[in-house]
């Protein structure tokens, strides 16, 4: 076994033995929380939550929006389909390769927003009244510090009583892209707020 798989198996075993509802705060490669440009940056967790697919097809999630936001889903899918690793010292198509710089990527952005920028409504966006006003383009963020925090990009209810929500996400060094399922509770628990961004 070599030194990277030991040290995922290794986190993978820490997370496992946390029991949050989220998983692990930290990266698999201890990378710290700060991107190359010095600004706070955002630390992936894993979640085993994600390993629930959606009920609903990328087809369907497609087909239920239009505009800024089916492009912001389209753009998300492309880094799926892509397999973009999770870096947060690395970039993709000019954005970070991070769970901030993802949702900033979707979203068409200037520039990387971090999730500290998003949920002070620092960045192009507004935070939501409540989890029922959330649509497919829309996010999830947490921050609380810099080394707890992250965000999702939403893609629509996977249940009619909106316990389970479908998600696409840049989740850690040790998962990188993921597409799936967390539960609604997991997310309020986890002190995540719901944003939409100023374009839609």
């Amino acid at each position: 076994m070599n030194k990277i798989s030991i040290k995922a198996a290794f986190f993978f075993l820490t997370c496992a033995a946390a029991a949050s509802p989220l998983g692990c705060a930290a990266s698999a490669d201890g990378e710290d929380a700060a991107d190359e440009a010095g600004e706070s940056g955002d630390v992936g967790e894993t979640s085993a939550e994600l390993s629930t697919a959606c009920k609903i097809t990328r087809a369907q999630i497609m087909a239920s929006v239009s505009g800024a936001r089916l492009t912001a889903i389209k753009r998300g899918f492309g880094w799926w389909d892509a397999k973009v690793p999770y870096n947060q010292k690395a970039s993709y198509g000019g954005y970070r390769t991070d769970c901030s710089g993802f949702v900033s990527m979707c979203w068409s952005l200037p520039r990387s927003y971090t999730t500290a920028d998003f949920i002070t409504n620092n960045g192009p966006s507004t935070v939501l009244s409540s989890y029922g006003s959330l649509l497919p383009g829309d996010a999830l963020v947490r921050h609380v510090n810099n080394n707890n925090a992250h965000m999702v990009l939403f893609l629509g209810w996977n249940d009619a009583a909106k316990t389970s929500a479908c998600v696409i996400e840049q989740n850690s060094t040790a998962l990188d892209m993921e597409f799936g399922t967390r539960s609604a509770s997991s997310l309020r628990s986890g002190g995540y707020k719901a944003i939409r961004a100023d374009k839609f």
